[in-house]
């Protein structure tokens, strides 16, 4: 926990180095450009996304299927316009695979809707359809312990 504190102390000094150094390439008007027109776009996707999100939701759940895709999806779209709307490079980099992560999940299907996975009720229980994988492979020689 500690490292990851510092981390956050550390990243807005790393994103104040990369603009100085910007800044000295390519100087301090195109720097302070290249802030405010990033903040903004980090604006407008956010409110884009934001409402967006919520009347698909609304829509999805009146429907009574599932919005986890939508959620998925408009989450990535946020967390990109946070991303952009804090000044910096460093920040600016991270945004671009959660835009590609939001672009990915926009359309993917839920579970239950077609081309998702299929959900079965059995009983109480909702099953949804989908792959398990041991991560160790079992090892059949080794000590076993039965119980009647």
């Amino acid at each position: 926990m500690a490292f990851v504190r510092f981390l956050l102390l550390l990243l807005p000094l790393i994103e104040l180095a990369t603009l100085i150094l910007l800044g000295q390439r390519v100087g301090v008007a195109w720097t302070l450009l290249w802030v405010l027109a990033s903040g903004l776009l980090g604006v407008l996707i956010i409110q884009r996304q934001g409402w967006s999100m919520l009347q698909q939701v609304q829509q999805r759940m009146a429907q009574e299927r599932s919005p986890f895709g939508i959620l998925q999806a408009g989450l990535w779209g946020v967390l990109a316009g946070l991303l952009l709307l804090f000044p910096g490079l460093i920040t600016d980099a991270l945004a671009l695979p959660c835009l590609l992560l939001a672009w990915r999940n926009r359309n993917r299907p839920g579970p239950g809707e077609p081309g998702g996975p299929q959900v079965w009720q059995r009983g109480e229980h909702t099953i949804i359809e989908g792959e398990w994988r041991s991560a160790e492979p079992r090892d059949s020689s080794g000590p076993r312990i039965d119980r009647d």
